[in-house]
């Protein structure tokens, strides 16, 4: 493992419209990464804002994977960060019901902004679904 990429940023702008395809690409992603010895981070803005809370994952599987909710897990057991964009988080978690069951953040998730992402990418890179 290099010095020049120490940090692997996964960038999840993608929400429910493609059916967690993007999302369950993303953490899978950031789940290689780990296996690899980097440390990663999935930073949740714009509409994939909606998979930084609790239900939001709930029965998605993507033909070949595991369930989302499984992967999302896994990461954050693997040393994964989950931040969710600290603007979308105050304007994604009024969402519409059917979005998201709950405005309840994940356990273990961190609200931070760009200026965060920005740092851990300096040292690293990032990659966006």
């Amino acid at each position: 493992m290099s010095d020049a990429a120490q940090n692997v940023v996964v960038i999840l702008t993608v929400g429910k419209s493609d059916n967690g395809k993007n999302a369950t690409l993303a953490f899978s992603c950031g789940l290689s990464a780990l296996a690899m010895g980097y440390s990663a981070s999935v930073f949740l803005t714009s509409d994939g804002a909606v998979w930084g809370y609790r239900g939001s994952a709930a029965g998605i599987t993507v033909q070949a994977f595991p369930p989302l909710t499984d992967l999302i897990q896994q990461f954050q057991e693997d040393g994964g960060r989950i931040i969710l964009c600290s603007v979308c988080h105050r304007t994604c978690s009024i969402g519409s019901p059917e979005d998201m069951p709950t405005s309840e953040k994940l356990p273990g998730t961190e609200v931070g902004g760009f200026a965060t992402i920005i740092e851990l990418a300096v040292n690293g890179t990032s990659i966006t679904f």
